[in-house]
């Protein structure tokens, strides 16, 4: 994986001169059609069968995480809804109201099969500066 320097300050400490920290400098994103091609390649499936499948996988885990469920998908991670609100002084006081749809979010936790694998196998190179 690349990556390039930033330099950046801490803005709770006015004093700090600052540092340079590695920053991932990412390669084209890979779509939906990008995973239809490889796994229409390395199975017997057709681009439209494999085109069908995910987004039916797409719909089901949208129904699932609307229904408050966790999705975990082993060797991926697992999947959720989180979201924000406000408080209430007491118990009964608090409502759906008091949440800030806003700040309703899917948030993901990789697999720890994954995230070992991915720290196993990952090489680091520096870009040049522009």
């Amino acid at each position: 994986m690349n990556y390039r320097s930033l330099f950046r300050t801490n803005p709770q400490d006015k004093k700090d001169p600052g540092k340079y920290y590695p920053y991932p400098v990412y390669e084209k994103t890979i779509t939906l059609d990008d995973f239809v091609k490889e796994i229409s390649h390395a199975t017997s499936l057709t681009p439209t069968d494999v085109r069908a499948a995910i987004t039916e996988i797409v719909e089901i885990f949208h129904r699932y995480l609307v229904r408050g469920h966790k999705v975990k998908l082993d060797g991926i991670g697992t999947f959720k809804v989180s979201f924000k609100g406000d408080g209430a002084i007491a118990a009964e006081d608090l409502t759906s109201s008091n949440i800030d749809r806003s700040a309703v979010k899917v948030t993901f936790v990789a697999d720890s099969s994954l995230n070992q694998e991915m720290k196993n196998e990952i090489s680091f190179s520096k870009v040049s500066e522009k």
